[in-house]
């Protein structure tokens, strides 16, 4: 933090002395005034929150989700379900009857493992994971494109995904983009005890990077943990797809809430409804 020092009578009462307060970035005299733009003229200008961090979801975000995988992701964990044995799985012996138990689930959870966890159905996580997240090979290759709308942007980049790590680092990889984040931040990191769009997820990641969320850009193809970015005062960009049918939003509640939009994924076009990115990258 910046910190100022506003000097009046607390300083003697708590025993402290002048040369202490170098201390801080700054000291006024009893109120803060307009003597702060001198002292501290950095905060007055827009560097001040510039976009430091950009936080990219992953699933349906830097990838379009039509490609099959999301589908195949679906398939998996109804599956997984009917084919578990034990506990509540003995309810469950029909596709139809397990994706009847994961929709609320999924709805309330927004993340499948720890929703299944929760409401009492007893399994090893990494087998679920193991599982749920395999076959990338068939959907993912190298994408160019991305990589170099990546690279042309500065700031420290962040996956922030309700996946596991490995699986997240998995398709990254197979993207030809994985070297350019700073870090994969996901289930382990959670720690299975908290996911987007809860606040606690939120808080974590901000104690992660170092940034308030006035620093940070955040992509997005979900509107409720796109919304949660906008409420705490994050830039956002909503990646467009069938979520939002999903979700039950339109367009125009696109455009109130989200600084942008896109289509599909995060491509060229962010270059002109968001080239604040571009303007200031440079130190």
């Amino acid at each position: 933090f910046q910190t100022v020092f506003v000097n009046s009578a607390t300083l003697s009462n708590e025993g402290r002395t002048k040369e202490e307060l170098d201390l801080f970035d700054a000291v006024v005299e009893r109120k803060v005034g307009m003597e702060l733009r001198k002292l501290l003229p950095e905060i007055f200008t827009s560097s001040c929150n510039r976009t430091e961090v950009l936080v990219f979801d992953l699933d349906g975000t830097l990838y379009d989700r039509t490609n099959g995988y999301m589908s195949t992701l679906r398939s998996n964990i109804l599956n997984f379900m009917v084919q578990m044995k034990g506990g509540k799985f003995d309810e469950i012996n029909t596709m139809k009857e397990a994706e009847a138990r994961w929709i609320p689930i999924f709805e309330q959870y927004n993340n499948t493992k720890r929703g299944l966890l929760a409401s009492g159905y007893d399994f090893d996580s990494e087998t679920y994971d193991q599982a749920i997240r395999q076959g990338e090979a068939q959907y993912f290759s190298p994408d160019a494109e991305l990589r170099e709308l990546l690279l042309s942007l500065k700031q420290r980049k962040v996956i922030f995904t309700n996946a596991p790590e490995a699986s997240a680092k998995t398709i990254l990889d197979m993207l030809g983009v994985l070297d350019l984040f700073d870090c994969v931040l996901g289930t382990d990191f959670f720690e299975n005890k908290t996911c987007k769009p809860e606040l606690e997820s939120f808080e974590r990641l901000f104690r992660h990077v170092g940034f308030g969320p006035q620093h940070i850009c955040y992509f997005e193809d979900s509107f409720k943990n796109l919304a949660m970015g906008a409420e705490l005062g994050m830039k956002t960009v909503f990646i467009e797809s069938d979520t939002r049918n999903h979700e039950h939003k339109s367009r125009e509640d696109l455009k109130k809430l989200f600084d942008a939009v896109v289509s599909r994924k995060v491509g060229n076009s962010l270059r002109s409804s968001m080239p604040c990115l571009w303007d200031n990258s440079e130190p």
